[in-house]
C-alpha cells in the first residue's frame, strides 16, 4: 500500500530491479545507439524520408500535409520554433502540441531509430478516429547537451520562448496560427514537461496570453522528471569537465528535487485541477556510457505527479523510446494513442457543451480572498498518494458497505466511517478513494486534518476548505457565495457554526437538481474536537443535494460514541481497515530490492507480515531495514532482530540517535526533532536550516542527511517538508519519560522561540524586507514567536532577557511592517494575546523585574490597538510604522515612547489630553436637531433612524456619509430594516412603506400601508431579499413580494393568542423574527412573551419567568438566536433572559440594562442602560467580556458583521467601539486551535476588559491666529477656547449659560482680535495682545453685538477687514459690516443671489470677493459692488465633464489662494440629492485694474464678462476629500479621500509669469465680454494633465482611524505659520507639526 516516498531512495545509480522488468530481444537496442533526451553525447544523422501518410491504413480522412513539413522531414532534424507537422482540410478542432526534452530534437524525439517514416506525429496519428480533427504541431528549442550554446539558458527561457511561439508564431503563408481558439492539448518528453508547465504558470499572470492559456486542456507526460533525476548531476559534472564546453543551468535545473522543480511543482499543484493529466513513466532501464551500462533515468515516482484525477500508466520501454514506436500496432502506441484518442474527445465534446466551471479568475480570487484559503489540500493529498503502491487498496472497491455509500439511490445523504488502528495506511486509502472518484468525475472534495499543523486540526478551515472546493465545481454555488463580500463577514475568525449556517445550510442544502457531493475528511482523530464535526455534519440531511460522507480516523471511544448517534437518514455505516494482509503482500513484493530465489523472497514476505500486526509502517522500515543488507545471513539477523510492535520499534529508532557516536550529529537530530515535533506547522528544509542556523550546503544530501541524522522519525515530502513519519512516532518522543531519546517540550519551545527571535533580530532584516530575497523562516518566525514564548518554561531567564531587547529595539517595528507587507496584522491581535498571558504568568516568577513587566504589558496593549487605528495605514504603506505611526499613538504607550519622540521633530503631535489608548473609534454627528432612534449594522453599512423620518448612511470602514445619505421617507418613520448586505433598506412609515438601494439612494419600490395603520413591531428582509415580512401591533405577520412590480400585502398569519387565566392580554408590544422568519417571538405588557411558527401559524409555548411565584414580566426587548430556536430577551427592570421554547428552559441575568442587541454570529450580546454603560456578554454562559462606562443614555446597540466592533447611539450623536476583548474574542475563537490544546499551558480564563468614556463637547469651529502662537476652538455646548501652539490650553474665552453653539469663527490679520458668533447670531469679538514671550495673553472682551435684528437666517461667515477697525458678518440673506470702532453696524445690504465665500482681494485689500458656484462678486467695504464675472467651463472630453451639471445646485465648501496670490481654487460640493461629488475650480482672480475699466454701461449687465476656468482632473480631484491650504511653491495640501494629508505640486508652466500676461478682454457678437484666464495649466494638454496628476501626489502623513468623524472633514485646517495641521478630535483639537508643510 505505501510506496516509499522519493527522500527516501537512496540507490545508487547502477542499481536497478532486474526481476521486475523482463527486456525483450525486440525491445534491446544497437550498442551504438544513446538517448535523445538523457545524458551522453549524442549524434542523429539525417536519413532520407517520404511525405505521404501510409496507404496501407484503413483510415482515409480529409487531410493536410504542410509543404514544409514534407520538405524538412527529408533534410532537417527539426525545426526550432512552433510548426504546423498537419493540419485537417476542413478545418480543426483542436491543437496537439509536442514539445521534446533535453538532447531532442522536434522530429528525431518522436522517430523510432531516427526513421523519418517513424515520426508518429505526422505518420500515425492523423489516422486515427477523432485525433484526425486535431492540427498538429511541434515545437523545437535549443536543447544540445554538446554545441555551445547560451551558458546562462534555463527552463524560463525556454518556456517564454514557447509563449511567444503561441502567440505571435505564423504559418508558411505568414498568417497567424490562432493558437486558443480552440482547446489545446501538449504530449511533452522529458525536459519538455517542465517547460509546458513553467509556460502554464507564466502565462498565469499575464493578461496577454490569458486565452492561450484558457485553451489549454490537457498535458500528456511522457516520462517527465518532475522531481528531477540523480543523474542530471553526474551529466553536469561530465559537462564541466571537458574542455569545449559548459554546464548549462538547464541541466542543473533537472537535479534531484532542485530548489526550480520544488518551487515549479508548488505552484503547479494550486492550478493542475484544472487540467486533464495523462503521466507515463518509463519501467526499462536506459543504456549509457561505452560499456551499455543500463541505469533507470527516472523512478515512477518522478515521472508521476500524483494530483487528484491523474492517469498514470506505465510504458514498457526506456527514457529514450518512451516517445518512439516501432509501428501503429506497437503496444507502447496503442496506449498513448488510447490517451489522446480519449482526451481529444472529451476536450471538443466539452467545448461544444460548456464552458469551464470556473473560467472567471477575478471570482476565483476574490472566493479566495473571502473564505480567506491560503492552500489547498492538494499538497497532503499528493504526499499520501505518493506512498500508495500499486495494486494495494483495490479491496476497497468492492467493500459492500463502500459500494452502498458510493452507490446510495440518487437522493439518499450517506455517512460512512473507515476506521482502524495508528499506522494503518488509512491516509493513503483515503487518497486512492479520492483518486477513484475524481476518475469516475464525480464532485470529490475532501481534507487531511493533520495534528502537526494547527490550522489544518481547525473545523473552521475544513469548512472553508471543502466550500471553496465545491465553488470551484459548482458555477451555481459560487454565485450564491460572492456576495457575502458585501456583508464584511470575517469568515477567517467567524464561529465554525456561523459559516455552516450561512454557507452550507442557507445556501449549499437548499441547491436542487444537482448532482450528488462526496467528502472525504481523513484523520478525523486528529480534529480539535472530532464530536462537533460528526454533530455539524450530522445537518446534511437537511440538505436538498444528495451528500456522501467519508470520515477516515483511529478507532477510538469518544468517535465511537459520537458516531452512534448519527441519525439513520444518515444511513451510517462503518468499516474496519485491518487485516487486508494482501496489501502489505504487495507492498514488500514492490519495494523489496535483495536478489535471490522467489521462494526465498517469499518466505521473507511471509514473516515480515507475520510480525506486522496489521501495522503498515512498521512494514515500511523493516523493509528499508532489509534492503540494507546484503548476504542471506545479514537477512536474516535482521529478521530476527526486527521489533515486536511500534513501541519496540520506536524504542530501536531512539537508540539509533542516542548512540550515535558523534556529538555534533546527536546535537544536530535533537535540534531537528524539536523543531519538526513542536512546531505549529510543518517546516520546509529551508526553514528548518534557518532556524537551526544550520548552514545545509555542506551537506551533500540534505534530505538523506536529515532522515539519517533523525532515525527514520522525521520524513520529506515533495514540497521539501520536513514531518514526522506519523502521529505516533510524535506521541511517542514528547509523551514518554524512559526513552533512549525523547523531546522536551519547554526546550523545544524554548529554543524554537530564540530561533524566531534570531530571525526577526536580524541585522538588515528591514532592507531585506522589502526585496525579493526574505529569509526562508521569516514568515513562520512572524507569525509564530509568540505561541512558542507562552509555551517556554516560565523561569528561563535566556526567553525573557532576549524577548525585552526586541522589544526594546526597533525589531519589534521591523516585524509589524513583515506582517503588513505579507497581509497578516491579524497575527498582531494573537500575538497580543500571548504578550497578556506571558506576562500575567511570568509575574509570580519575576516579581523583582517591574519595569519589564510593564513594558511586555503595553506592548500587549499597543500591537492589538495598532491594528484597529492603524490597520488601513499599515496595508497601503507598511513602512509607516517607523516614523508615521508612532507620533499618533498615545504619549504613555510603548511605542510613542521609544520611538514617537522623533530626534527631527519631522512629525510631532499634540493637544490630546488623554495618554492612554481608548476604545473610541469614531464619534457620529447627526447634524443639529437631529435624534437617533434605531441603529442597524450590516455590510459595509451603518444606519441610523433619524426621529425626522430620515436615515443616515455611513460608510462602516472610513465613517463617510454615503453618496446617497440621508434617505428621506417624507413622514414619519416607525422602523428600518438593512438586509444582510447592507445593500437595502426598508422603511415602514405612517402612510408607506418604501424599499431603497442604498448606494445610490432609489427608491426601488413605495407601497401603501394597511387602512388600519398598524404599527410594526418587527421587520425582515427575507428569502434573499425578495420578500418584506412585517409583524404588527394587531397580532399579524404580513408580507410584501419584492420581486412583483406592484406588490400589495399579504396576510401570512394572524395570531391568536389565547388569554391565559390571571393574565391581561391586549395588543403586543413587541415582536421578533427569526433570520429566515419562521419564528416569530411576540410580547404584551400583561401577557407572558410568546413564541410561534409562523407557518401557520402554530403556537410553541410562553415564557414564565424564573422564580418560585408565577411572574409574567414585560419584554421590552427580544432577539432570535441566529442559530438556534433561542430567544435572547430583556424585561423591562433589566433582567436578561435566555429561553428555548421547546423545551420551555430559560436562564436569566441582572444587567440593569434597558437596550439590547445579539452578534450577527450569536456568540456575544450587548447591553446599554439609561446611565451610559455598555455591557458585552458571551451568550453561551452570560461571561461577561467588556465594561464601558460613558455619559448619556444608550438608546440603540449594534455589532459589526465581523463582531471587532459595536456601535451605540446617544440621542444627537452615536459611537463607533473597538475593545481589545472583542478582537481578542474573535481571533481566539477564529483560530480555535488553543482551547483546550497544549498551547493552553498558561491557561487563563477571560478577563472583564473595562473603559471609562468622559463626556465630549465637539468642537463646532476652528481657527488658528495667523500670526501664529494660538488657535481657538468654539463647541457645541457654546464654550470658546485660547490654546498654544502645542495645544495646551490658556484661557476660556466664552461659556455660554444657555448651552448655544458657536458656530462661526475669524481671526483678524494681525492676530489681535478673535471674532465668533452663536447660534442666537451673537456676534462676540475678544482682543488679545499677543507676544512671542507672552504665553497667557491678556484677554477683553471687545464686543458683544446681537444680529437678530439685522440678519435673516443663520450666519454664515466672518471676515475682518485687513486693518482689523471692520467686522464683515454675512448671513444666507444679508450682508452687513460692524464697526469695532463705534460697536454697531455700519453698512447692511439684503443679499438674494447664491451663497457665497468671501475673500479679501489677495492684490487689493480694499475689495473682497464673494466666490459663488457659477459667479464671481467683486464689492469694496462699504458694500458697493464693483462687478460681477461669470465663471465659465471649457468641455474637456477627456475628463467627460458636462460644463452644465457643474453649475447646477452647486455649493462651495472652500476657497484657496495660491501662494502666488493670483490664483484661486474652489472645492464645490453638489447639492443635488443622491450625490456627494465634489468640484475643484482653478481660476484666476480678476485684478483690480478691469474692474475699474469697465463702462458704466457694463454695470448695469454684469453677467456680460466671463471668466474661464479650469476644473481639476477627475484622476485627481477623486482623490480629494478636503483641500487644505497652498504653500510656498504652489503646492496643494489637501487631505484624501484614504485620509491621508498629502502635497499635490501644481505643473509650473513655461514661459512668461503670469503677472506679466494679463487676461485680454473680448467682445462677443452679443456684446459681452470675456476674461481669457491663464493658468499653470496651459501648455498641458488634457492628456497630459490626466496621466501626471496622480504621479504628482505626495503622500505626507496619514490620520488615525479613529480621529475620521464629520468634525474632521469639515473643520480639518492648516495652520500655515505653525507648519501644523489643525484637526479636531472628540471634543478636543490635534495640533499635528509637520516639517514637510511648509
Amino acid at each position: 500500500m505505501f510506496q516509499r516516498p522519493f527522500s527516501f531512495r537512496r540507490k545508487s545509480g547502477d542499481e536497478t530491479r532486474q526481476s521486475r522488468f523482463q527486456r525483450t530481444t525486440s525491445q534491446s537496442r544497437s550498442p551504438n545507439s544513446s538517448p535523445s533526451d538523457v545524458s551522453g553525447p549524442v549524434r542523429e544523422d539525417p536519413v532520407a524520408s517520404t511525405t505521404s501518410l501510409p496507404q496501407t491504413s484503413t483510415y482515409l480522412y480529409p487531410r493536410k500535409i504542410s509543404d514544409h513539413s514534407r520538405k524538412n522531414s527529408e533534410t532537417n532534424p527539426g525545426q526550432l520554433g512552433l510548426n504546423i507537422v498537419y493540419s485537417p482540410e476542413n478545418g480543426h478542432k483542436v491543437d496537439i502540441i509536442f514539445i521534446h526534452g533535453l538532447g531532442g530534437t522536434s522530429r528525431r524525439t518522436w522517430s523510432k531509430n531516427e526513421d523519418p517514416e517513424l515520426f508518429w506525429p505526422l505518420k500515425f496519428l492523423p489516422l486515427e478516429p477523432d485525433v484526425y480533427l486535431a492540427r498538429v504541431l511541434t515545437f523545437g528549442y535549443n536543447a544540445s547537451i554538446r554545441t555551445a550554446g547560451n551558458v546562462s539558458t534555463t527552463v524560463l527561457d525556454f518556456a517564454k520562448d514557447l509563449l511567444f511561439d503561441l502567440k505571435y508564431a505564423k504559418d508558411e503563408q505568414k498568417e497567424d496560427l490562432d493558437i486558443g481558439n480552440v482547446p489545446l492539448i501538449f504530449v511533452v518528453h522529458s525536459m519538455g514537461g517542465l517547460i509546458i508547465k513553467e509556460a502554464y504558470m507564466q502565462g498565469q499572470n499575464d493578461p496577454e496570453y490569458e486565452s492561450i492559456i484558457r485553451a489549454i486542456s490537457a498535458i500528456t507526460f511522457l516520462a517527465t522528471p518532475h522531481r528531477g533525476t540523480n543523474l542530471a548531476e553526474l551529466l553536469d559534472r561530465i559537462l564541466r569537465s571537458t574542455f569545449f564546453n559548459n554546464s548549462k543551468p538547464y541541466i542543473s535545473e533537472l537535479a534531484k528535487n532542485s530548489f526550480t522543480l520544488q518551487k515549479l511543482n508548488e505552484q503547479f499543484r494550486h492550478i493542475a485541477p484544472r487540467l486533464d493529466i495523462v503521466s507515463f513513466y518509463e519501467t526499462q532501464p536506459t543504456a549509457i556510457g561505452l560499456k551499455s551500462s543500463r541505469v533507470m533515468i527516472l523512478e515512477k515516482d518522478s515521472s508521476v505527479l500524483g494530483y487528484p484525477g491523474e492517469t498514470s500508466k506505465a510504458l514498457n520501454a526506456d527514457h529514450h523510446n518512451v516517445c518512439k514506436y516501432d509501428s501503429p500496432r506497437d503496444p507502447n502506441y496503442i496506449t498513448v494513442r488510447n490517451a489522446l484518442t480519449s482526451l481529444v474527445g472529451k476536450v471538443v465534446s466539452t467545448s461544444r457543451s460548456k464552458k469551464p466551471p470556473l473560467s472567471n479568475r477575478r471570482e476565483s480570487h476574490d472566493l479566495k480572498s473571502l473564505l480567506a484559503i491560503t492552500e489547498l489540500p492538494d499538497a497532503d493529498y499528493i504526499f499520501f498518494r505518493d506512498q500508495w503502491t500499486q495494486g494495494t487498496c483495490d479491496w476497497i472497491l468492492e467493500e459492500k458497505s463502500y459500494l452502498e455509500w458510493l452507490h446510495a439511490p440518487d437522493a439518499a445523504h450517506s455517512l460512512l466511517w473507515l476506521n482502524g488502528g495508528a499506522a494503518m495506511g488509512k491516509s493513503v486509502l483515503s487518497s486512492f478513494i479520492i483518486n477513484s472518484l475524481v476518475e469516475q468525475s464525480v464532485s470529490c472534495h475532501y481534507f487531511f486534518i493533520r495534528f502537526g499543523d494547527q490550522k489544518k486540526r481547525t473545523l473552521s478551515l475544513l469548512l472553508r476548505s471543502v466550500a471553496y472546493q465545491i465553488a470551484r465545481s459548482v458555477p451555481g454555488f459560487l454565485q450564491k457565495v460572492l456576495p457575502f463580500v458585501d456583508e464584511a463577514v470575517d469568515f477567517e475568525t467567524a464561529d465554525p457554526r456561523t459559516i455552516w449556517e450561512r454557507i452550507f445550510k442557507s445556501i449549499l442544502f437548499k441547491m436542487e437538481n444537482c448532482q450528488p457531493l462526496y467528502w472525504i475528511i481523513d484523520g478525523l482523530d486528529e480534529a480539535d474536537d472530532p464530536r462537533a464535526l460528526i454533530k455539524l455534519l450530522s445537518d446534511v440531511s437537511l440538505s436538498y443535494i444528495p451528500i456522501r460522507i467519508l470520515l477516515v480516523s483511529r478507532k477510538t471511544s469518544e468517535i465511537m460514541a459520537t458516531f452512534q448517534k448519527v441519525p439513520e437518514v444518515l444511513n451510517p455505516n462503518l468499516i474496519n481497515v485491518e487485516g487486508h494482509l494482501e496489501d502489505l503482500r504487495y507492498y514488500i513484493r514492490q519495494e523489496l530490492s535483495m536478489s535471490g530465489t522467489i521462494e526465498f523472497k517469499e518466505s521473507i514476505v511471509h514473516r515480515i507480515v507475520q510480525g506486522a500486526n496489521n501495522n503498515f509502517l512498521w512494514v515500511r522500515l523493516a523493509v528499508d531495514k532489509l534492503n540494507l543488507c546484503h548476504t542471506q545471513a545479514d537477512v536474516e539477523l535482521a529478521l530476527e532482530q526486527l521489533p515486536v510492535g511500534m513501541e519496540e520499534l520506536y524504542d530501536r529508532m531512539a537508540s539509533s540517535i542516542a548512540q550515535n557516536p558523534s556529538a555534533t550529529d546527536r546535537a544536530l537530530a535533537s535540534s531537528i526533532l524539536q523543531c519538526v515535533t513542536c512546531s505549529l506547522r510543518a517546516l520546509t528544509i529551508a526553514e528548518l536550516s534557518h532556524a537551526l542556523h544550520e548552514d545545509t550546503s555542506r551537506m551533500l544530501d540534505v534530505q538523506r542527511s536529515i532522515v539519517e541524522l533523525c532515525g527514520g522519525f522525521v520524513v520529506i515530502d515533495n514540497g521539501a517538508n520536513v514531518a514526522m513519519i506519523h502521529q505516533t512516532a510524535r506521541e511517542y518522543l514528547v509523551n514518554g519519560k524512559d526513552r533512549p531519546f525523547r523531546v522536551d517540550r519547554d526546550v523545544a519551545h524554548k529554543d524554537i522561540f530564540l530561533s524566531c527571535m534570531r530571525c526577526l533580530m536580524t541585522i538588515g532584516l528591514r532592507a531585506k524586507v522589502k526585496g525579493i530575497r526574505k529569509p526562508e523562516f521569516l514568515d513562520y518566525a512572524a507569525s509564530s514567536w509568540s505561541s512558542h514564548l507562552t509555551l517556554a518554561p516560565l523561569d528561563c531567564g535566556q526567553a525573557a532577557e532576549v524577548l525585552n531587547n526586541f522589544l526594546n529595539g526597533h525589531w519589534v517595528l521591523t516585524w509589524i511592517q513583515v506582517l503588513a507587507t505579507s497581509k497578516q496584522l491579524r497575527v498582531l491581535i494573537r500575538a497580543s494575546k500571548h504578550l497578556s498571558k506571558y506576562s500575567a504568568a511570568h509575574k509570580e516568577h519575576d516579581r523583582a523585574n517591574i519595569k519589564r513587566q510593564g513594558l511586555i504589558e503595553s506592548w500587549a496593549e499597543d500591537i492589538v490597538k495598532i491594528v484597529g487605528k492603524f490597520g488601513a495605514i499599515l496595508r497601503q504603506d507598511p513602512e509607516s510604522i517607523y516614523k508615521k505611526i508612532p507620533p499618533f499613538c498615545p504619549q504613555n504607550s510603548a511605542i510613542y515612547q521609544q520611538f514617537g519622540k522623533t530626534k527631527d521633530r519631522s512629525l510631532l503631535v499634540s493637544g490630546i489630553s488623554t495618554p492612554d489608548w481608548d476604545d473610541s473609534l469614531a464619534r457620529l454627528s447627526f447634524g443639529y436637531g437631529s435624534y437617533a432612534s434605531s441603529i442597524s449594522a450590516a455590510g459595509a453599512q451603518i444606519a441610523i433612524l433619524i426621529s425626522s423620518g430620515s436615515v443616515v448612511l455611513y460608510d462602516s470602514s472610513t465613517f463617510e456619509e454615503l453618496t446617497a445619505s440621508p434617505i428621506k421617507h417624507g413622514e414619519r418613520v416607525y422602523r428600518m430594516e438593512l438586509n444582510s448586505t447592507g445593500t437595502l433598506l426598508a422603511t415602514y412609515g405612517y402612510r408607506t412603506t418604501k424599499l431603497w438601494e442604498v448606494s445610490t439612494g432609489i427608491c426601488k419600490m413605495s407601497v401603501e400601508n394597511i387602512e388600519s395603520r398598524p404599527r410594526p413591531l418587527a421587520m425582515l428582509l427575507a428569502n434573499n431579499s425578495t420578500m418584506l415580512v412585517v409583524g404588527t401591533d394587531d397580532r399579524r405577520i404580513r408580507s410584501l413580494d419584492l420581486n412583483r412590480t406592484s406588490p400589495t400585502w399579504h396576510l401570512v398569519g394572524e395570531l391568536e393568542e389565547p388569554e391565559l387565566e390571571g393574565h391581561f392580554l391586549n395588543s403586543s408590544n413587541y415582536m421578533a423574527l427569526n433570520k429566515d422568519g419562521s419564528l416569530i417571538a411576540v410580547a404584551y405588557r400583561g401577557h407572558p412573551l410568546s413564541a410561534w411558527e409562523t407557518d401557520g401559524p402554530v403556537h410553541i409555548g410562553h415564557c414564565w419567568r424564573r422564580r418560585e411565584e408565577v411572574a409574567r414580566g414585560e419584554v421590552i426587548e427580544a432577539v432570535w438566536h441566529p442559530h438556534y430556536p433561542e430567544v435572547l430577551g430583556l424585561y423591562i427592570e433589566g433582567v436578561v433572559f435566555k429561553w428555548r421554547p421547546h423545551d420551555g428552559n430559560t436562564e436569566e441575568i441582572a444587567t440593569g440594562a434597558s437596550r439590547l442587541a445579539i452578534s450577527r454570529d450569536g456568540d456575544l450580546f450587548a447591553t446599554g442602560d439609561v446611565r451610559g454603560t455598555v455591557k458585552v456578554y458571551t451568550t453561551s454562559d452570560f461571561c461577561l467580556l467588556y465594561h464601558l462606562t460613558s455619559e448619556e443614555a444608550v438608546l440603540g446597540l449594534a455589532f459589526s458583521p465581523d463582531l471587532n466592533r459595536f456601535y451605540d447611539i446617544r440621542g444627537y450623536y452615536g459611537n463607533a467601539w473597538e475593545p481589545n476583548a472583542l478582537m481578542r474574542f474573535v481571533e481566539q475563537r477564529g483560530k480555535g486551535i488553543e482551547s483546550g490544546s497544549e498551547t493552553e499551558s498558561l491557561a487563563q480564563s477571560l478577563t472583564v476588559s473595562e473603559w471609562r468614556s468622559r463626556r465630549i463637547d465637539s468642537v463646532t469651529v476652528l481657527a488658528g491666529s495667523p500670526i501664529g502662537l494660538f488657535y481657538s476652538c468654539g463647541t457645541e455646548k457654546g464654550t470658546v477656547t485660547l490654546h498654544g501652539a502645542q495645544g495646551e490650553k490658556l484661557a476660556d474665552l466664552h461659556v455660554s449659560k444657555s448651552f448655544l453653539s458657536v458656530e462661526q469663527m475669524s481671526w483678524s490679520n494681525d492676530g489681535r482680535y478673535l471674532g465668533f458668533s452663536d447660534s442666537s447670531k451673537k456676534v462676540i469679538i475678544i482682543s488679545l495682545i499677543a507676544s512671542a514671550g507672552n504665553l497667557e495673553p491678556p484677554v477683553e472682551r471687545r464686543l458683544e453685538l446681537s444680529m437678530k435684528h439685522n440678519t435673516h437666517g443663520p450666519i454664515l461667515q466672518l471676515l475682518f477687514h485687513p486693518d482689523s477697525n471692520q467686522l464683515l458678518v454675512f448671513s444666507s440673506s444679508t450682508i452687513c459690516t460692524i464697526s469695532l470702532t463705534s460697536s454697531s453696524v455700519t453698512q447692511l445690504l439684503e443679499w438674494h443671489t447664491s451663497v457665497c465665500k468671501w475673500i479679501i482681494h489677495p492684490q487689493d485689500p480694499a475689495l473682497i470677493i464673494g466666490v459663488g458656484s457659477d459667479t464671481i462678486r467683486l464689492l469694496d467695504w462699504s458694500l458697493a459692488e464693483l462687478q460681477t464675472y461669470r465663471l465659465e467651463y471649457p468641455y474637456n472630453r477627456n475628463m467627460k465633464l458636462n460644463p452644465e451639471s457643474l453649475l447646477d445646485q452647486n455649493t462651495v465648501n472652500r476657497v484657496l489662494i495660491t501662494h502666488d496670490k493670483k490664483h484661486v481654487l474652489v472645492q464645490m460640493s453638489s447639492s443635488r440629492p443622491n450625490t456627494k461629488e465634489k468640484t475643484f475650480v482653478y481660476f484666476e482672480i480678476p485684478p483690480r485694474s478691469t474692474s475699474t475699466a469697465v463702462t458704466p454701461g457694463i454695470n448695469e449687465d454684469r453677467d456680460s464678462i466671463a471668466i474661464t476656468s479650469l476644473v481639476l482632473p477627475k484622476s485627481l480631484s477623486s482623490q480629494i476629500d478636503l483641500v487644505l491650504s497652498f504653500l510656498a511653491h504652489d503646492n496643494l495640501i489637501f487631505l484624501s479621500r484614504t485620509f491621508s494629508i498629502c502635497s499635490w505640486k501644481l505643473p509650473l508652466r513655461s514661459g512668461p509669469s503670469l503677472s506679466s500676461s494679463l487676461p485680454g478682454v473680448s467682445s462677443s457678437n452679443k456684446g459681452k465680454a470675456t476674461i481669457h484666464s491663464t493658468t499653470p495649466f496651459d501648455h498641458y494638454s488634457d492628456n497630459v494633465i490626466i496621466d501626471t496628476a496622480v504621479d504628482l501626489v505626495k503622500p505626507l502623513f496619514s490620520l488615525p482611524g479613529d480621529w475620521i468623524s464629520r468634525d474632521c472633514l469639515a473643520l480639518c485646517s492648516i495652520w500655515g505659520v505653525e507648519r501644523s495641521l489643525l484637526c479636531p478630535r472628540n471634543g478636543e483639537v490635534a495640533v499635528v507639526r509637520c516639517a514637510a508643510l511648509v
